[in-house]
């Protein structure tokens, strides 16, 4: 509980880490890295970190940019949404394996990057009334470059804990 409460501060430092481009409602943020390292380093309870970040930040208002609630149905909801569940996945991905190769992290964690995309990309739609197409090229596509740094950075720091683990 200590160290998901740990990831989830980590989470809240990540999102002051902002960059607002003109083109797109949805900013640049470290918050991604922090999701995938969370789910690499606690398995299952990586989604508890982030429920953690979530109930938190819309209490205290610690979201990049926004207080509180005013974050969760705003343009960003729905990638908010996104962390618990791709926490989730990766976290799972993670208790049900005890090998990996450097390839596989990175599948695991472009799997959760995915996810986070997807939750974000059909928030998005629906809050601005856009076409899924739109909302791709709008909340997707000005992320791949920087979010696959940060699948590259943490599939490195992920190996460090996703050794084989003793019976």
């Amino acid at each position: 509980m200590s160290v998901a409460l740990l990831f989830a501060m980590l989470t809240a430092l990540a999102a002051q880490v902002r960059i607002v481009l003109p083109f797109t409602p949805v900013p640049f943020t470290g918050q991604v890295l922090m999701v995938l390292l969370g789910a690499a380093v606690l398995g299952r309870y990586g989604a508890l970190s982030q429920g953690m970040y979530l109930g938190l930040g819309a209490s205290f208002g610690w979201f990049s940019g926004m207080t509180g609630l005013a974050a969760l149905s705003g343009v960003t909801g729905g990638y908010l949404i996104g962390f618990i569940l791709a926490s989730f996945v990766l976290g799972e991905m993670v208790e049900r394996r005890n090998e990996w190769s450097g390839a596989q992290i990175m599948a695991a964690m472009s799997l959760a990057v995915l996810v986070i995309y997807s939750a974000g990309a059909l928030h998005l739609a629906l809050t601005l009334g856009l076409s899924v197409q739109e909302a791709i090229v709008m909340g997707v596509l000005p992320f791949i470059v920087v979010d696959a740094l940060k699948i590259m950075v943490g599939s490195s720091v992920g190996t460090l804990f996703l050794r084989p683990r003793s019976s």
